[in-house]
């Protein structure tokens, strides 16, 4: 019998909400597959992810070892490059969920009107329930222009909405929502990262297991025993009370959402950023991340990402015109692991560190080149020193 399946598509949180929901699942008793950016986990069995929707063939032969390994769900990101292509056409996707659509992937799509068409793809094709953040204005006119038989609601504005989150707490260790279905209370549950994301990501996380029929019990459960997501606002503690905080924002909304929650935090220390953007990607994005960093950082540090085949320092001179207009310090250094040596160097008690764009990934791309790299182990190494 083929597991019945959970996609979730939007800009951010894809990774985070499909990590939570298998953990949902898992609470249950039940088996269940993975298949998104980090990796695809088919039972025991664990691939690399090349791409975070794999294509046809590649998912259809997943597909036949969950069927003949008996596993009852699988979760799965499926990225707009996936839906306009046509590599889960073949799949039979019973429930879906949207996190949220800004700016990303212009160089694929061209504007933000195809970007959104081809997210929109997953919810004509799914077979049972759409959940849809619509405190997101593209999940608001995603909603509406869905069949709203089969289509439901999250917010944590809208109380009206199918799924209402009402924060009853929130702090740097996290947040305590109750959780509404219908307009009645189901309960409370804790999510441990903190930030507004943070809560959305749970919320739709909770809103597809109820759709799935799964008890708020375990809801709660696979909520509350989360440790964290690799390479998403992974905490990393260092001597003198200094922090870093990893994550794989790569977007101008992922990385104000990562700043501006890690500002929150920084009490009386300083906030610190480093990072760049990818080569052969969007260039419009740059500038405005340069603008976002100046804005809610102490200090920037301008470094490489995966440059591929650009010059490494026209993306830096990019990003500096949006750093420079904030008036903020910094500089560039190109090399990623003296840029964080750099980082960690000029930390005192209490500062925070932000490491952008890279995440769990443990590689970069340089030229042509793929040379192993790792943020949380170069951090971990200079904060330890």
């Amino acid at each position: 019998m083929s597991p019945i399946v959970f996609g979730i598509t939007g800009t951010n949180g894809k990774t985070t909400v499909s990590y939570i929901l298998r953990n949902i699942l898992k609470t249950t008793g039940k088996k269940c597959g993975l298949i998104g950016t980090i990796s695809h986990q088919i039972g025991e069995n664990e691939y690399e992810a090349i791409n975070t929707t794999p294509g046809e063939k590649l998912l259809l032969d997943y597909f036949d070892q969950m069927t003949g390994s008996s596993i009852d769900y699988c979760v799965m990101e499926v990225s707009s490059h996936g839906l306009d292509q046509g590599r889960v056409d073949k799949i039979n996707i019973d429930y879906a969920g949207f996190t949220n659509l800004t700016q990303d992937h212009l160089d694929y799509h061209g504007t933000m009107e195809a970007y959104y068409e081809a997210k929109k793809k997953l919810f004509l094709i799914s077979k049972r329930s759409n959940v849809i953040n619509i405190d997101d204005p593209y999940g608001k006119r995603l909603f509406a222009e869905l069949d709203r038989a089969r289509s439901v609601t999250v917010s944590i504005e809208a109380q009206s909405a199918d799924y209402f989150g009402e924060i009853e707490e929130s702090a740097i260790t996290g947040s305590k929502i109750c959780f509404y279905e219908n307009g009645n209370k189901m309960g409370n549950f804790t999510v441990k990262t903190p930030g507004q994301f943070s809560i959305y990501n749970a919320m739709i996380a909770a809103g597809l297991a109820r759709c799935g029929g799964i008890r708020f019990d375990d809801i709660k459960s696979g909520i509350e025993t989360m440790d964290g997501v690799p390479g998403r606002f992974e905490v990393i503690r260092g001597k003198d009370e200094i922090t870093a905080i990893v994550d794989y924002a790569h977007t101008p909304d992922a990385l104000e959402n990562v700043l501006k929650t890690a500002s929150e935090a920084k009490n009386k220390g300083r906030l610190l950023c480093v990072f760049g953007c990818g080569g052969n990607r969007d260039k419009d994005k740059r500038r405005k991340m340069g603008l976002i960093a100046g804005t809610y950082s102490d200090y920037v540090i301008i470094t490489n990402d995966n440059p591929r085949s650009e010059d490494p320092l026209d993306i830096a001179a990019e990003i500096e015109e949006g750093v420079y207009d904030t008036g903020c310090n910094y500089h560039v250094m190109l090399d990623r692991y003296q840029a964080i040596k750099s980082a960690v160097a000029l930390c005192s008690k209490g500062d925070i560190i932000v490491i952008a764009g890279k995440g769990h990934e443990t590689y970069q791309i340089i030229g042509n080149q793929k040379y192993s790299f790792d943020d949380r182990e170069t951090v971990r190494t200079e904060l330890e020193k």
